[in-house]
């Protein structure tokens, strides 16, 4: 099942980014009060579920809700009838986690800390108790593996993306050991999620969008035990079903073209 390119000519981008980005802003701006209002009110609670609830929706609705744009979610009941899990994502555009919000599932963001001096979606990040990491900076990773540990403890699932920064290409690129080592640290399953389309909306080191449709496909877990808890034999089984997913989204549709009718 291929996923279709944007509709927009040249000029129609043009046009297209000059009203999406000033209503990114301004809008992003606006959705912060609410946010903050909601956090006033539940602070002390350590499963934000609400915050986290109206943040999904403020980030999904700039792709799912966006004109030319669409995400379809497949395999979302994969997720709901388990408890916490390590959900784990290909990692094609920024817009990877526009898609990812619009499964609305409770989960906290391992995400590098940079994201969260974004303003407004990224100061909401901090709200949320979703955890920062420094890349390549020993003592954040040691810290961010302390949070993980302790933000399972406490019942919550979290998302990565393993690949740890965006594909250049498209393809899924290997994966470093963290979220496999924490699964099976915790025993807990790794859920993946396998999203196709966002790579076309706003490619790496790009400012233009070009909406389209985007999958998230979510596929059945996978337990730590199934691998003797091996968390590198875990990774690699990981990789390469999400691989071999990731191909079959990209194949085209048996009914893209059909053959003329015969008389």
């Amino acid at each position: 099942m291929s996923v279709r390119k944007t509709e927009l000519s040249r000029a129609g981008l043009v046009v297209y980014n000059l009203l999406y980005w000033p209503y990114l802003i301004t809008t992003s701006a606006l959705l912060f009060g609410p946010a903050l209002v909601i956090w006033l009110f539940t602070f002390w609670q350590r499963r934000r579920r609400l915050l986290h609830a109206y943040t999904s929706f403020w980030g999904a609705h700039y792709l799912a809700w966006a004109p030319f744009a669409s995400v379809r979610v497949e395999g979302r009941e994969q997720a709901l009838s388990g408890g916490p899990c390590v959900y784990v994502s290909n990692h094609q555009s920024m817009v990877d986690i526009l898609a990812a919000f619009a499964l609305y599932l409770p989960y906290l963001w391992v995400s590098k800390v940079e994201n969260f001096y974004t303003p407004f979606l990224g100061w909401t990040m901090w709200l949320n108790r979703y955890v920062p990491v420094r890349r390549g900076h020993l003592p954040s990773i040691r810290k961010m593996l302390r949070r993980c540990e302790a933000r399972l403890g406490e019942g919550q699932s979290l998302f990565v993306f393993p690949e740890g920064t965006r594909s250049p290409d498209g393809e899924i690129q290997r994966f470093f050991r963290g979220a496999f080592w924490i699964a099976v640290r915790n025993d807990v399953p790794i859920v993946p999620v396998v999203i196709e389309g966002t790579g076309g909306i706003l490619p790496k080191r790009s400012f233009l969008i070009a909406p389209q449709a985007v999958v998230a496909r979510i596929l059945p877990p996978i337990h730590p035990r199934d691998f003797e808890k091996n968390d590198r034999r875990l990774r690699d089984h990981v990789h390469a079903v999400m691989t071999g997913e990731l191909a079959r989204l990209r194949a085209p549709s048996p009914d893209a073209n059909p053959p003329p009718a015969g008389r």
